[in-house]
């Protein structure tokens, strides 16, 4: 709880120069650790904070440690993190009418690089090879499993409710990332555009069979029409000179 202390300490007359001037949305694996680093690079390393905010029991998470203030620090300007636009206005108000911005991916991409991902965590975790120890072979779900369960569905929809993607001020597609991120910074007066590329996967990734892609992205029928509608507002923002 220190972080929290030391944020109460800084509560008063918000700097004008330092007001929270963007909400950025991070869906599970879609780039959001290398757009955090870009974000720094952009506004300053103090000036961007990392809140997560639990989609079921609604505790918040600020720069990794818990956070029970019901307003956000004074002299941000940047929000960055997992939660949905509906929680963050309604825990933050003070977000309303500030500027919303997030990355889409295609759906089933950003399943089997979530689910390889965990898996990579959990053999970290469990140090196996280690300790000498056979649980995960035992207790490990299948990626079809994996993908089956109605928590993991649907994903990014469910990360982006309370908002209609039109809403946002920019949404970017993670398989144009370069050409995304750099409109993005010219669009928002950014010096410089710093890309920085982390928790990379896909080279540990086993080849998928076209039948379980097909079955993803069938269990992602919300999330693969949000995709396109993301395309497509990419294809319109791309024709506007």
């Amino acid at each position: 709880m220190k972080l929290f202390r030391f944020f109460r300490k800084k509560r008063g007359a918000p700097s004008p120069e330092k007001a929270l001037t963007l909400v950025s949305v991070h869906i599970p694996k879609t780039a959001g650790t290398s757009f955090r680093k870009s974000l720094k690079t952009a506004y300053g390393e103090e000036e961007v904070v990392r809140l997560d905010i639990n989609l079921k029991n609604r505790r918040a998470r600020l720069n990794e440690e818990e956070y029970e203030e019901d307003f956000l620090p004074n002299g941000i300007q940047v929000v960055h993190g997992h939660f949905s636009p509906a929680v963050i206005l309604e825990q933050f108000p003070e977000t309303s009418g500030v500027d919303f911005i997030t990355w889409v991916r295609h759906p089933v991409e950003r399943v089997i690089s979530n689910y390889f991902y965990l898996e990579k965590r959990l053999k970290e975790e469990l140090d196996e090879a280690g300790k000498g120890l056979n649980i995960l072979s035992k207790m490990q779900r299948s990626l079809l499993e994996y993908a089956r369960d109605e928590i993991n569905r649907n994903r990014q929809h469910k990360f982006l409710e309370g908002m209609l993607l039109e809403d946002f001020k920019f949404v970017g597609v993670q398989e144009h990332y370069t050409d995304d991120l750099a409109e993005l910074g010219l669009r928002l007066g950014w010096k410089e555009v710093k890309e920085t590329a982390v928790n990379i996967t896909a080279r540990e990734k086993p080849a998928v069979s076209d039948e379980t892609r097909a079955e993803i992205a069938r269990l992602n029928e919300r999330d693969m029409a949000l995709y396109e509608q993301a395309l497509h507002l990419r294809s319109r923002r791309k024709e506007k000179p």
